[in-house]
């Protein structure tokens, strides 16, 4: 349980990072759109028990399907689902319920096309077009600091080696 726990925690940061980083062309123009970032959340409009028709999918989420750990990341329109395969794509979070288009690296078709059956607190359950149903369980991933810290004036003594 450790094990897979230390798995899903890397792959969550891992994921987090690739949906931060926008891997991937957009096909657009070239200009940035302003995207909202990990604290803020569309705000339910129908009934609050309802998060799955809200987008509340947004986030980091891990599961074991088949004995292995996976992690499920959403950023908006964008997801990514790592595991024994890396499969990336969108998340359609104005369709009622929520559906998942994804292409994974090594061809699976697993886990491509799935849809949100269940929404409640931190449990997430997509059923995929292949049949199989996995239920995530949302991860907090810590902020993590892009800044370059200062590290002063260098000594201006220094000698580079020669050959």
């Amino acid at each position: 349980m450790r094990t897979s726990a230390r798995y899903a925690g890397a792959a969550a940061v891992l994921a987090a990072a690739l949906l931060v980083s926008g891997c991937g062309s957009d096909g657009g123009s070239g200009e940035t759109e302003p995207k909202p970032s990990s604290e803020q959340t569309a705000e339910p409009t129908g009934d609050p028990g309802d998060e799955a028709a809200t987008g509340g999918v947004n986030g980091t989420w891990s599961a074991e399907g088949g004995g292995k750990a996976m992690v499920l990341s959403v950023s908006g329109d964008q997801a990514a689902l790592l595991g024994e395969t890396t499969c990336t794509g969108t998340a359609d979070t104005d369709a009622d319920p929520v559906t998942f288009a994804l292409k994974c690296t090594d061809g699976s078709t697993d886990r491509t096309k799935g849809t949100v059956k269940s929404l409640k607190g931190e449990s997430l359950t997509l059923a995929w077009e292949s049949g199989t149903t996995d239920t995530f369980t949302k991860v907090e991933v810590p902020e993590v600091s892009t800044e370059i810290p200062e590290i002063g004036d260098l000594p201006s003594d220094l000698k580079l080696p020669t050959e």
